[in-house]
């Protein structure tokens, strides 16, 4: 129902009309009644000019006209117009004049433009130039740039009085002894001599210190009337030609306004020997533009006042912009009046061609000493107006003074530009110009920066300028500079990058933010989507280290950044937080504190803190969100978990106690108290949380390594590389854990392996020895073991050829187990080692029976599997196998990255259970077979239990029964020659004819009606190193390699994983750390490798 609100009389609704429309007419009952809103423009106050604006600090400072304006047009509007233009026209002519005049007016304007946008998109402050370009381009570029503009404009300012002294005589000097030294023009007043004209120089600058050092409003006030001096003198030369009449006296010929001059002064002619010519022969045209560019140059002159402005954002563009239109109107009326009244003989003869043929040559005069004058102020104060920001900004140590006391810095800049009178005006005259000419390069670099970086915040309110400008105006800049004199531009340049270098080293990091982070910005964000790590011939360790305490993980946080090799390196926390609201400023300060650790190891690496109601959680999340695109880690490293202690040696759950001094290795003497002692303890992390973090990343795909007593590392430093006499030894020790694969009509019989393990181990080796700290200090060893003695020779030419397929270079020792004591007790029952073994392995119920069946020669389990029986290929039928049993071999689950997806036959060492569950599916049966095997599975399965429950207690862990390692030869490589890097290039292969080794018959029961008494005192008898439960092996290897590598100062092996679901279990996940730290007892630091990717390729 519509609403009769505005029926009522009195009610607000506006009256207008509208257009009548099918919509309109639908609805304009309703329209009518809730319309009523009536629109009026925003009332505006009256716009205050910032001089009467009481809101506004700098209200009594300068404007545009008297801060930019005049500066800029006395600047630009130097002496040169009158002592060099009719030189420079008498050899350029008319056309050539003014395209000069163009050029240079482009150069300036582009940079105005530059000038402009980046002086308008924020506050400036003093220094001018300087403080715009430190700000956008960082202090490096900054300080340098702005050294040498401030030495610019010093020499400007002596040039500017050493230069006036020529007018000065020229028109007030007494008549001398030499040729030439007639009397002034004005007066006869003044002696001459050079010492003389050093006095009058010398006088002139402390007139300017003077008027310098009471301020910037007298600054103001004598540029005011110095400028009107110089506009009254500029506008008397075209007047003159009016009034001026023609004359002849043999030898200045003045026409006046003519046709004929006109024509004749039209285009260029260079001669030689000409007055005001520097050279001894022709001039050329980029000569002139050297002598001609100084002139306009001046445009840095108001924004060097930047500090003593009302608005300087304001005003320096608007300011400087209005300078160079009245400039160049100035000049461009200067050069054709004189190209239409002087003809081009007299252009050559006289300098003060200008003045001589003046209707008021006093008035010229005049002009000459104000631009001279207020150039040479200008000069000082924004010289000194640079130093002073500079030293405000600590650039460089030892100018702290100058920004302390801006006196100081002027009375310095007084100082040098007074040394400058006793140099050749014409010498530094190249100088400046390159340095003006440097600025505006930099200048301009900058814009053109930030405008392609797109930075949010560049949003300048001068909207007259884009990026072509910007880069134009820099070229055209870099192209004047050689033209003007290149020698020169490249000594400046080459000065400038060593300044940069310098700041570079010695300058403290500033907070201002530069474009670079910009740019470099879109370049890691262009380049993250462009890369790929599909390619292995670029493989590069890109690693993620978990650590807990820095204190106990400092050697290991150090050894990974010489692991890296240029790739990404990430620290790893995290922060165990059930509530995290409530906790999240517990995260903060974590990630500030190891940002601070980082920075204290002076290590090239990011962090990542993460988070989660627990440890674990929290490791699949840092795994999961570290990196971006390509740059993603591809080895995770993680502290060993020290059963002693009772919680993470290396890294995981070491608490953060500052008074831990006894542990705290290799940090500096200043690190005492670590950032990371204030943040929160967390809870010790158990050994089933540290078995699941393990089978997590295997899961997920990492390859992965486990430290272990890193804290004894001794990291090569620069003094160990003076000292280094001998080189210590890292040894790698790729031990075999694999299964086999068949062959196809594509690829021949392949070897599913831990092949990627130990290529990864050789690689991690190699790269580790390129280091120059490693390099000069270590060498690598590969040693290998076999059972037999007769194995060795095949085993040394086998790895001796996959170390020169993969370039690696590296010593070679195999060594065969029976010559090793521990191997000898367990294996062939010798009592040397027999109190050392059975102490070992006192709670293992297989060494057990294993003594007691050789003390009575009455065994009662079979303890070695029967021999290996060749199998066919067309013999060979798909089985079922256990993924986790593959798995804690340390066989690789991404077939893809090294051999092709084929069927696999795995070592022996499953249980029966699961063999006998596989004959299921070995043939086809029908209903009634499959019931008939599944009912005697079912008996056979409760007869073996009942007997395995009588030797064991009530849920005893099995896990360290079987065995995960294997003593068979290393196999043989196949390089496939087609491979170009993004498919495996390198196969380990089974050799044709050949029994297979790697296969053996499951493992037959304990006890078993077809096992005769003989038949398990033989197995007995014949026990192998593969036979042994992975505790013995485990015993074996750490004996063998205490034995060979005690004084090496690293190793590399093989890190078997556990299968996934032992960390449910309790028993089994300690028997498993148990079984690697009887392995790493009393060994040097130990890496213990696990990959599951390809990292080697031969392909170019």
């Amino acid at each position: 129902m519509v609403s009769k609100f505005y029926k009522i009389p009195g009610s607000h609704r506006p009256t207008h009309t509208t257009t009548s429309t099918e919509a309109s007419s639908l609805f304009s009952g309703r329209r009518q009644s809730e319309t009523y809103f009536s629109y009026q423009a925003t009332p505006r106050s009256r716009k205050i000019s910032s001089r009467y604006d009481l809101s506004n600090p700098y209200r009594d400072k300068l404007g545009t006209y008297d801060g930019v304006f005049v500066p800029t047009a006395l600047n630009v509007l130097s002496i040169l117009m009158f002592l060099r233009f009719g030189f420079i026209l008498g050899q350029l002519g008319i056309i050539c004049t003014l395209a000069l005049l163009l050029l240079s007016y482009t150069i300036n304007l582009l940079t105005t433009l530059s000038i402009s946008a980046i002086s308008t998109n924020g506050t400036i402050r003093g220094g001018g130039a300087y403080y715009m370009i430190s700000r956008c381009l960082g202090p490096e570029f900054g300080g340098s740039i702005g050294l040498v503009f401030f030495l610019g404009q010093v020499f400007n300012s002596g040039m500017n009085a050493v230069g006036i002294v020529e007018p000065l005589l020229y028109n007030l000097g007494a008549r001398g002894n030499n040729v030439g030294e007639s009397d002034g023009v004005l007066l006869s007043l003044l002696p001459r001599g050079e010492w003389c004209q050093f006095a009058y120089a010398t006088f002139i600058l402390f007139i300017c210190l003077t008027v310098a050092i009471v301020g910037s409003q007298t600054v103001s006030k004598a540029g005011s009337i110095l400028f009107f001096v110089l506009f009254a003198s500029i506008i008397s030369i075209p007047v003159s030609t009016f009034t001026k009449q023609a004359f002849n006296d043999g030898y200045i010929d003045y026409t006046g306004l003519s046709w004929e001059t006109f024509k004749g002064n039209l285009f260029p002619h260079f001669t030689k020997g000409a007055a005001g010519s520097l050279l001894s022969g022709k001039e050329s045209f980029y000569s002139l533009f050297g002598v001609f560019f100084p002139a306009t140059a001046g445009i840095f002159a108001g924004a060097g006042m930047s500090s003593e402005l009302r608005k300087p954002s304001k005003s320096i563009p608007k300011g400087t912009l209005w300078g160079l239109l009245f400039t160049f109107l100035c000049y461009a009326v200067v050069v054709v009046f004189m190209s239409c009244a002087i003809p081009r003989g007299s252009l050559h003869k006289e300098v003060q061609i200008i003045q001589l043929v003046s209707s008021v040559q006093w008035l010229i005069f005049l002009g000459e000493l104000s631009t001279s004058i207020f150039s040479i102020i200008v000069g000082m104060v924004g010289a000194a107006y640079v130093l002073e920001a500079i030293a405000k900004d600590s650039i460089l140590p030892g100018l702290g003074v100058f920004g302390k006391h801006p006196l100081v810095s002027l009375l310095f800049t007084w100082f040098l530009t007074q040394i400058c009178l006793f140099s050749d005006v014409n010498k530094i005259a190249s100088l400046i110009t390159m340095a003006f000419l440097l600025t505006f390069i930099v200048m301009n670099l900058a814009c053109f920066l930030l405008e392609i970086s797109a930075a949010p915040n560049f949003r300048p309110s001068f909207k007259y300028f884009d990026r072509y400008t910007a880069f134009a105006g820099g070229i055209i800049s870099v192209v004047a500079m050689i033209i003007v004199d290149g020698a020169t531009a490249s000594a400046l340049i080459f000065g400038m990058i060593v300044l940069c270098l310098i700041i570079h080293y010695v300058c403290p990091p500033k907070s201002w933010g530069d474009v670079s982070q910009s740019l470099i910005y879109h370049q890691v964000r262009k380049y993250l989507l462009r890369l790929r790590q599909d390619n292995i011939k670029y493989w590069r360790p890109q690693i993620l280290l978990f650590v807990d305490n820095p204190r106990t993980s400092w050697n290991l946080i150090r050894f990974c950044n010489n692991l890296k090799k240029g790739g990404l390196y990430i620290l790893g926390h995290v922060a165990v937080i059930p509530d995290f609201q409530n906790q999240y400023n517990e995260v903060k300060k974590q990630q500030s504190a190891w940002t601070k650790i980082r920075d204290m190891t002076k290590i090239k690496a990011f962090v990542q803190v993460g988070t989660g109601p627990s440890i674990s959680w929290g490791i699949r999340n840092v795994f999961l969100g570290s990196g971006l695109g390509g740059m993603k880690p591809n080895i995770t490293v993680i502290g060993f978990f020290d059963l002693r202690a009772e919680h993470v040696d290396d890294q995981l759950s070491a608490h953060h106690d500052s008074s831990a001094n006894n542990i705290s290795i290799n940090i500096p003497d200043y690190a005492s108290n670590l950032p990371t002692d204030s943040c929160r303890n967390d809870k010790k992390i158990d050994v089933c949380q540290w078995v699941q973090i393990l089978e997590d990343l295997s899961l997920m795909q990492s390859n992965i390594a486990v430290a272990h007593g890193f804290k004894n590392l001794v990291l090569p430093s620069k003094e160990s590389i003076k000292d280094s006499s001998q080189k210590r030894i890292i040894d790698l020790y790729p031990i075999q854990m694999c299964a086999t694969m068949n062959a196809n009509n594509e690829y021949p019989a392949m070897i599913s392996s831990n092949f990627d393990t130990y290529t990864l181990m050789l690689q991690l080796g190699a790269i580790l020895v390129t280091v120059p700290e490693w390099k000069s200090t270590h060498i690598l060893r590969v040693i290998l073991f076999v059972e037999k003695e007769s194995d060795r020779v095949a085993e040394i030419d086998r790895m001796t050829k996959l170390l020169q397929i993969l370039r690696i270079e590296a010593s070679l020792v195999v060594v065969s187990l029976d010559q090793f004591r521990v191997y000898n007790t367990i294996v062939k029952g010798d009592p040397i080692s027999f109190n050392y073994v059975s102490n070992k392995l006192k709670d293992s119920k297989w060494w057990t029976e294993l003594t007691e069946a050789r003390r009575t020669l009455e065994p009662r389990r079979r303890f070695s599997t029967s021999r290996p029986v060749a199998v066919g290929p067309n013999e060979m039928k798909p089985k079922k196998y256990d993924t986790s049993k593959l798995q804690r071999m340390g066989v690789s689950f991404k077939m893809s990255s090294t051999v092709p997806t084929e069927m696999l036959n795995t070592p022996g060492i499953s249980d029966p259970s699961s063999d006998e569950d596989a004959s299921l599916n070995e043939s086809q049966l029908s209903i009634n077979q499959v019931a008939v095997k599944l009912d005697k599975l079912k008996n056979k399965r409760k007869s073996v239990n009942s007997i395995q429950n009588k030797r064991l207690p009530p849920n005893k862990s099995t896990h360290n029964l079987k065995p995960v390692f294997s003593s068979n030869a290393l196999p043989n490589t196949k390089v496939l020659e087609d491979g170009t890097g993004d498919k495996p290039t390198i196969v380990p292969v089974a050799e044709d004819g050949v029994e297979s080794v790697l296969s053996r018959n499951p493992v037959v029961p304990e006890l078993s009606p077809c096992n005769s008494e003989a038949s398990l005192i033989e197995a007995m008898n014949n026990i192998e190193f593969d036979d042994l439960p992975s505790r013995a092996q485990h015993l074996i290897l750490n004996d063998m390699m205490v034995q060979l590598s005690r004084d090496s100062a690293l190793i590399f092996s093989t890190l078997p994983i556990p299968p996934l679901g032992t960390h449910l279990n309790e028993e089994d996940s300690f028997e498993y750390v148990q079984d690697l730290d009887m392995w790493l007892e009393r060994l040097p630091p130990t890496m213990l490798i696990n990959s599951q990717t390809m990292t080697v390729t031969t392909a170019l």
